[in-house]
């Protein structure tokens, strides 16, 4: 299904009043979300949850999918700005090994997708081309001035250049790249269930190892 693009909202609050108003409103979908189930997912839910009048969130949001794409796009920024404590820990696997760097990057990918699929998985499924996460925590590495995830894959190949097989880096960084991706999503797309088990993350690994290794 392609993406149609995220919800917008109506306007954005300006006031401190609208701000707390409009704040109450995507807590309250949280809240629903985690104690009640996506099912139970409604505008007029919401606002009962949030203790607000309906016509005072249709001011702001002309549907739920709009309260939804909010809710969303904060979780993103949290989800990115936590990213910055995970890169110091990645780049010291590497001098560990490359089997090691390669299984802390699948289980951190897994990780990010299954928290934004969990909140509420038709929701994500029908955006997530512009619910990218790794698309954001590209563009949030690079504003640290580190390199994109399609400089620094190749870099970690080449410090363990000793144990790859013959070829070209650039041109295996990719193809492994673009194969852990793939896997990724379509496991998300039509097998969910078997990104929370270790075996499905074992065999990724071995998928990618003895696509790079001697």
């Amino acid at each position: 299904m392609s993406d149609p693009g995220l919800p917008r909202p109506r306007k954005r609050p300006r006031q401190q009043r609208s701000r707390a108003l409009v704040e109450a409103i995507r807590e309250a979908c949280i809240r629903i979300l985690e104690q009640e189930g996506a099912d139970r997912l409604t505008t007029q839910r919401i606002a009962d949850v949030a203790g607000v009048n309906i016509a005072s969130l249709y001011q702001y949001f002309p549907n739920k999918e709009a309260v939804l794409a909010e809710v969303y796009e904060n979780a993103m920024r949290e989800l990115v700005a936590g990213m910055a404590e995970e890169f110091p820990r990645i780049d010291r696997l590497t001098q560990q090994g490359l089997e090691a760097t390669l299984a802390a990057i699948i289980d951190q990918e897994i990780a990010l997708l299954l928290q934004l699929y969990r909140m509420h998985p038709e929701f994500y499924l029908q955006y997530q081309q512009s619910l990218d996460i790794r698309a954001r925590v590209n563009e949030f590495t690079q504003s640290l001035a580190n390199p994109s995830w399609e400089r620094w894959f190749p870099h970690l190949l080449r410090q363990h250049r000793e144990c790859l097989r013959e070829g070209n880096i650039e041109t295996m960084a990719f193809i492994a790249r673009r194969s852990l991706d793939a896997t990724l999503q379509a496991a998300l797309t039509e097998r969910p269930e078997v990104l929370e088990e270790p075996a499905f993350r074992e065999e990724v690994l071995t998928l990618l190892l003895r696509y790079l290794l001697k």
